[in-house]
């Protein structure tokens, strides 16, 4: 047993609470958006911009195709260094932010905050503290819905993250006639779908982890490649990599990935996983797959492709097979695969290492 074993084990726990999460924020949308609707109804926005830094960014890049194809806006995600870029060439008088922060209490999030409200921007501090300095200075607040989470890597609290953003994206469309009700009917009737078969797809993931943690172990990089939908849900996890067990990893579309990231594979010890999605660039990535698996190299898939099954090199999952709702689907599975490495890691020499201080306290990013 590791020195961080029931440490991990907690943090698993959190990923098998996506479920009951999920399902109550579906079931509560109504309520928890209630004052938001309420601000905002007669007005019309020009744009959305999903704010936030390392998870809750990644967050609105899991969400940002979902809300462009429903509210027919553009849906600009950004960190706040993003934001300076931004506001070179565009303003953001009349757009609506949502701003993320699970503790509330993000520096250089609420300086943004304060920066558009001045201007005249409607602002949603989305957090899991409506007492936080950033609820405090948002047009209006809204929890992120997924109760407490004890640890300094976030899995629940971004799923929830990303499903917020998108029930307030959704509500605010159906109210403002942006999005039809036969339209918004459907989504909920899908993200209800994932959510009934998320508990099983977490269980079947976790086999397959099983199977084969021994042979990630060996490995001393992962890439990961998907679609251009979700490259959100991929850099999330190459982050919960990267912060638990200290491997480096990175996230890449699947035409970047072929133009030079690809040359990785030479080192017989990088190993390759994606997302294969059957809405977009399904064909693609599955030849991929079987071309490296001829050739003998390290890959392994996740697809949503069958009967709910997996072998050595493929995990397939149960899907509604939405594909602007597919980071609901391969976060919770990826989150199980990322902390599955972690605990064998623990298990098996993370003691090794050691930070050579904390960054984020020598930088003050959070406030008091």
């Amino acid at each position: 047993m590791g020195n961080n074993a029931e440490y991990i084990k907690r943090v698993m726990g959190y990923v098998d609470e996506n479920v009951p999460v999920t399902k109550s924020i579906l079931a509560d949308r109504k309520n928890v958006c209630a004052e938001f609707l309420k601000n905002v109804e007669g007005k019309q926005f020009d744009k959305v911009l999903l704010f936030g830094i390392g998870s809750s960014y990644n967050a609105g890049l899991m969400v940002k195709p979902l809300l462009e194809s429903a509210l027919q806006l553009d849906v600009l995600v950004a960190s706040p260094a993003m934001y300076e870029q931004m506001c070179r060439s565009r303003n953001f008088d009349n757009a609506l932010l949502i701003a993320a922060s699970q503790s509330g209490k993000s520096a250089a999030t609420i300086d943004v905050v304060k920066e558009l409200k001045a201007k005249g921007a409607f602002v949603v501090g989305l957090t899991g503290n409506l007492e936080s300095p950033l609820a405090l200075e948002s047009s209006a607040a809204v929890d992120i819905h997924c109760g407490e989470e004890k640890s300094s890597v976030m899995t629940k609290g971004v799923l929830a993250t990303a499903m917020m953003m998108a029930m307030i994206g959704l509500e605010y469309g159906l109210i403002s006639g942006r999005l039809s009700e036969c339209a918004y009917n459907k989504l909920m009737a899908d993200f209800n779908g994932i959510a009934d078969k998320m508990e099983a797809n977490i269980a079947l993931t976790k086999k397959w982890c099983a199977a084969n943690v021994e042979d990630w172990f060996k490995m001393n990089s992962f890439s990961l490649i998907s679609n251009i939908d979700s490259t959100g849900t991929t850099l999330e996890i190459a982050l919960k990599v990267m912060e638990s067990i200290y491997l480096p990893s990175d996230s890449f579309e699947v035409e970047e990935y072929l133009h030079g990231p690809h040359l990785l594979l030479s080192r017989k010890e990088a190993a390759l996983l994606q997302l294969d999605s059957v809405s977009m660039d399904h064909a693609k990535l599955s030849r991929i797959h079987e071309f490296l698996l001829e050739k003998n190299a390290p890959s392994y898939q996740i697809t949503q492709e069958g009967e709910p099954s997996f072998t050595k090199s493929t995990l397939v999952i149960d899907s509604v097979k939405n594909g602007l709702l597919d980071f609901a689907e391969f976060l919770p599975v990826l989150q199980v695969w990322s902390i599955s490495m972690w605990q064998y890691h623990d298990e098996h020499g993370l003691d090794a290492y050691e930070m050579p201080g904390n960054l984020s306290g020598a930088l003050a990013t959070k406030v008091k």
